[in-house]
């Protein structure tokens, strides 16, 4: 189980990257269109979709 949530997950990758997009404030993907960061790739993909409208 996550130690800050108690959230459990069967894959300890799973659990790691949970870590790391919820509870940490590490974000090492930046948007080049504004000033948003995030934390997983997928999610600034998903991300720099809204700025292509």
């Amino acid at each position: 189980p996550c130690p800050d949530c108690t959230k459990v997950f069967k894959r300890m990758e799973h659990l790691k990257r949970h870590i790391r997009s919820v509870h940490s404030m590490v974000r090492p993907f930046p948007c080049t269109f504004c000033e948003k960061k995030f934390s997983r790739s997928d999610n600034l993909a998903q991300h720099l979709k809204t700025h292509k409208k």
